[in-house]
């Protein structure tokens, strides 16, 4: 049926066909098309009526029984629209929209896999239907297998390359997927075809901050927030990008109007206590963290952070509290198992450090930083050899562990330790032996520094070169 007649024209379908009806009640055509009819007015209830009793009038009417899961799926009844389009298929085993539509309802119940064969065996039956891949592309995205979605809305674009929807879609999953030029192409390709979407300006916004672009991050966040001044992500991300700026002061007064309007944003309060924190202010960032904690008890991070300003102000018990209180809500935290060891090794609590550590490792035992610790743990009991053993492993497991804790390394190492350690090395120790020295002479940490130093020119200039590509793909 025509979606151009009138809804006076289809009323005067349903009279003809209502007249039909009452001349001859067991004809299906009439029952269907009356049905359909309806369906055109919304009227679900009555249409399913009509099309359940063709059905019944003859069970090999494929149209009444597929026509009746589209009634059922709008009436909001999932499962019952796949019991009638399985029996659509078990009429007609090539009916790709009802195989299409089965996949939907199993993807709305999260049933990824099934729905993924479904959307696989419509395609195979009919691969001309841009629909069908979207929502492939929709199932491998809530499966989280990202590179299958990506492939998919790809092949939308072979059928239209200006899909404008594809190209938002596709900005979104290299955002998520860490491919930041892929994202800043298809997302600038949806504002030419005409999508100023808050979504588009997001994805720019953040895909452009993730690769140090600021100014451009700015522009594209601000313009998010203009399009859709409530969005939550958008206020939160733009106070980010206004701190990876430099301009501090612009980030913490986007937080607090956003507190303004959402009074129980815990990331927000968060986002200020780590601003706090950057300035120096210690107190205000726990103060900010405790209300984050009013807010949302289990916000791990808060908690964290809170360990780590009363770290850096020396107050060890309160640090080691809140370390301890981390665990009771994610007991495989790597950072506060790490913590515990060490602030018990520093209180010279070494029984709770071991048994802190035996933890630890059980939980994850390649862990370059507990096998480190198991080293220190055994220099503090002249235990030497295996302080080398271990720390031989640890370096094994990352090679930059020692380095980071040079300044830990250089003042365990002092008095003659050192000697100690190199008097009971082996012969198969040496090689390991120089890495030590280079580490406890400071050698090591400036070969780091100078090593970050070239690094962060190279980084300079891939961001003035990747600008400078954006810009030509752009013209």
């Amino acid at each position: 049926m025509s979606m151009r007649l009138t809804r006076e024209q289809i009323q005067k379908i349903i009279e003809d066909m209502e007249r039909q009806i009452a001349k001859n009640p067991r004809s299906k055509e009439a029952h269907h098309d009356l049905a359909v009819a309806r369906m055109e007015l919304g009227q679900f209830d009555q249409a399913l009526s009509g099309f359940l009793r063709a059905f019944e009038l003859d069970p090999r009417f494929v149209s009444a029984a597929y026509l009746a899961g589209i009634c059922y799926a709008e009436l909001g009844k999932p499962d019952e629209a796949v019991d009638m389009w399985k029996k659509t298929v078990e009429l007609n085993k090539r009916h790709d929209n009802a195989i299409y539509f089965i996949g939907k309802i199993y993807g709305m119940k999260g049933m990824w896999d099934m729905a993924i064969h479904q959307f696989n065996q419509a395609i195979k039956i009919n691969d001309e239907m841009p629909q069908y891949y979207s929502g492939l592309a929709e199932m491998y995205l809530g499966k989280g297998d990202l590179a299958e979605a990506i492939k998919q809305w790809h092949k939308i674009l072979t059928f239209n390359e200006q899909d404008a929807q594809a190209h938002v879609n596709l900005s979104a999953a290299y955002l998520d997927a860490n491919y930041m030029e892929s994202s800043i192409r298809h997302g600038t390709i949806a504002l030419s075809l005409g999508v100023a979407s808050p979504i588009v300006y997001y994805n720019l916004g953040m895909a452009y901050l993730f690769i140090g672009l600021q100014e451009d991050s700015l522009k594209y966040l601000k313009l998010a927030k203009e399009a859709d001044p409530e969005d939550h992500a958008t206020r939160l991300s733009l106070g980010e990008a206004y701190i990876a700026s430099g301009d501090r002061e612009a980030a913490k007064a986007e937080w607090l109007e956003l507190l303004e309007k959402e009074p129980n944003s815990a990331d927000a309060m968060y986002n200020l206590g780590l601003a706090a924190a950057q300035e120096g202010s210690g107190q205000e960032a726990l103060d900010y963290y405790e209300k984050t904690l009013a807010i949302d008890p289990l916000y791990v991070p808060a908690i964290a952070n809170q360990g780590i300003q009363y770290y850096t102000d020396g107050k060890m018990e309160e640090s080691l509290e809140r370390w301890q209180k981390v665990l009771t809500i994610d007991p495989l935290h790597q950072q506060s198992l790490g913590n515990i060891v060490e602030i018990n090794q520093q209180l010279n609590r070494i029984e709770e450090a071991e048994k802190a550590l035996e933890d630890a490792i059980e939980k994850h035992p390649e862990e370059a930083r507990f096998t480190y610790l198991q080293g220190v743990l055994a220099l503090g009991q002249n235990r030497l050899k295996d302080t080398l053993s271990f720390w031989q492993k640890a370096e094994s497991q990352n090679s930059e562990i020692l380095v980071s804790y040079a300044t830990a390394i250089q003042e365990m190492l002092k008095d003659g330790k050192f000697e100690q350690i190199m008097a009971a090395a082996g012969d198969q120790d040496q090689d390991f032996l120089t890495r030590l020295q280079e580490i406890n002479s400071g050698q090591a940490v400036q070969q780091i520094i100078e090593a970050a130093k070239v690094q962060a020119a190279v980084q300079k200039e891939e961001k003035k070169g990747l600008l400078d590509k954006l810009k030509q793909m752009f013209k």
